[in-house]
């Protein structure tokens, strides 16, 4: 199961327009990273619930959905938080009655090797295991302790580590027990509550170092650092995009439906759903999701905005 249904509130105003894990990046939206992660995880089936936005969400998730993947979606009314996510589309009949079920967070760039998880889950009593990373900004996401027998001994908060302690990383994937699954109440709660502090306190909650990267997208600044990283100071231009041949991309994303006149500038931006880039203007460190326009011979830097015209 993908969780794909919040608002993502930290990279507000984009998220006004689109879900986070529908957000454009290079190779598909967001939600491409961890549907290809289920796949080559050997998952036949995923489940993504949706919320906010949802008919967006939606399209977006049919668009990334790899070959081969059967695809089901769990659309919520409410939003039920994490845990009460996963009732929602158990109570469906969505999740099948046995077996572990994988939970991946849907607005994650993530490339990780789930071998190790699925091994530990497999010979372990665990209701959850989680995938870890080696942490390296212990002061900026919570902290995972294991004893060593690969149990979670405590989840702590951001801060500088104590002495002795070697923190690890929850790049947001678990498998979750048929048992942990069947124990969640239909109701809004997140998995650290209904899930995460049961187990801990029945020493059922493992985790396992996976191999793989993990890159968080919290904030425009975040989401735009993210996609210069991807394109590695190249570009990428949707086939669907009309750029015209005297205008200059720089570092730049540029998706489709997106319109660029003679002699614009677009240097370390991204630009996807409609915006429109007229004669000689300058876009610079602006992620613009239109329908939105940059006048003629204006200039734009360090801007965030999505679906309002640009004057």
């Amino acid at each position: 199961m993908i969780l794909a249904a919040g608002r993502g509130t930290r990279l507000a105003p984009l998220t006004e327009a689109l879900p986070k894990p529908a957000i454009p990046l290079p190779g598909g939206p967001l939600i491409s990273w961890p549907l290809r992660l289920a796949a080559k995880a050997g998952v036949h089936r995923a489940v993504v619930n949706t919320w906010w936005r949802a008919e967006l969400m939606e399209s977006a998730v049919h668009d990334a959905c790899p070959n081969g993947l059967e695809l089901a979606i769990s659309r919520e009314t409410e939003l039920m938080e994490t845990a009460g996510g996963v009732a929602v589309a158990r109570d469906r009949g969505l999740l099948g009655d046995a077996g572990p079920v994988l939970v991946i967070n849907g607005d994650g760039i993530l490339d990780l090797d789930l071998e190790p998880l699925l091994r530990r889950h497999a010979v372990s009593d665990d209701l959850a295991t989680l995938a870890l990373l080696p942490h390296l900004d212990p002061t900026s996401y919570s902290r995972v302790s294991l004893t060593a027998d690969g149990r979670v001994a405590a989840i702590r908060p951001p801060r500088t580590p104590d002495r002795g302690e070697v923190p690890l990383l929850y790049p947001g994937v678990m498998l979750l027990s048929r048992d942990a699954v069947n124990r969640i109440d239909h109701r809004p709660v997140g998995l650290a509550r209904a899930v995460w502090g049961p187990a801990i306190a029945e020493g059922r909650m493992g985790g396992v170092l996976v191999p793989g990267h993990w890159r968080e997208i919290g904030t425009p600044w975040n989401y735009l650092d993210a996609v210069g990283r991807l394109l590695r100071g190249g570009n990428h231009i949707h086939p669907k995009a009309r750029v015209d041949p005297s205008a200059t991309i720089g570092a730049s994303f540029v998706g489709p439906e997106v319109s660029i006149a003679a002699g614009a500038v677009v240097a370390g931006s991204i630009l996807s759903h409609g915006v429109h880039v007229a004669a000689r203007a300058r876009v610079a460190q602006a992620i613009l999701l239109g329908p939105c326009t940059v006048e003629a011979e204006r200039t734009v830097a360090g801007t965030f905005d999505a679906r309002a015209l640009v004057t």
